[in-house]
């Protein structure tokens, strides 16, 4: 569906591509969150996407699947961005806490700090791997045909990263449980 829709809008069709956007920003979107921490870059760099997308749509080339394709496009956005001489000195401003909230709540928003703890603590690769795989589930040879990378790599980088995120996540909660 669409692979037909990159079609229509390499025709002209601007619905297309408002379908397109419809369809898929809000993961995008998360994915480049999960990637940069920051909800305005995040959504800086999703717009920057599908800017791209209709700038570069005469590049794809159908049948091949249409998602593998954002996201490719979405993370070299991420790339370029992370290259840029400005961003690397610039440390994203944190979120204000959230208000006061029900017991439950407040649990479920502290494990949420954990994991996006958790996964700011892995390196580039591994990061978005895991969050290409788990987030946006895409498959292994989607993920390595978007980094450019053999499937090995891709498989390595996610037991790397799970094992990495255990690790962590098992290091946080002790020293947590030990300052009770």
């Amino acid at each position: 569906m669409d692979e037909e829709l990159c079609r229509q809008l390499q025709a002209g069709n601007e619905a297309a591509m408002e379908a397109l956007v419809h369809r898929h920003h809000r993961a995008v979107y998360a994915f480049l969150y999960r990637l940069t921490g920051d909800a305005h870059t995040a959504e800086d760099l999703a717009q920057e996407a599908f800017i791209r997308l209709c700038t570069k749509v005469s590049s794809y080339r159908y049948p091949e699947p249409f998602l593998p394709w954002l996201y490719t496009i979405a993370h070299n956005i991420y790339r370029d961005w992370r290259k840029n001489a400005y961003q690397r000195k610039v440390v994203p401003v944190e979120q204000p806490e959230e208000p006061a909230a029900p017991l439950d709540l407040l649990e479920r928003l502290t494990e949420r700090a954990e994991v996006v703890r958790a996964l700011a603590s892995l390196d580039e690769s591994h990061r978005t791997a895991l969050v290409l795989r788990y987030y946006q589930d895409l498959t292994v040879p989607q993920i390595a045909k978007i980094e450019g990378v053999p499937e090995g790599t891709v498989k390595s980088r996610l037991a790397t990263a799970i094992r990495r995120l255990r690790t962590w996540l098992t290091a946080e909660r002790g020293v947590e449980h030990a300052t009770d």
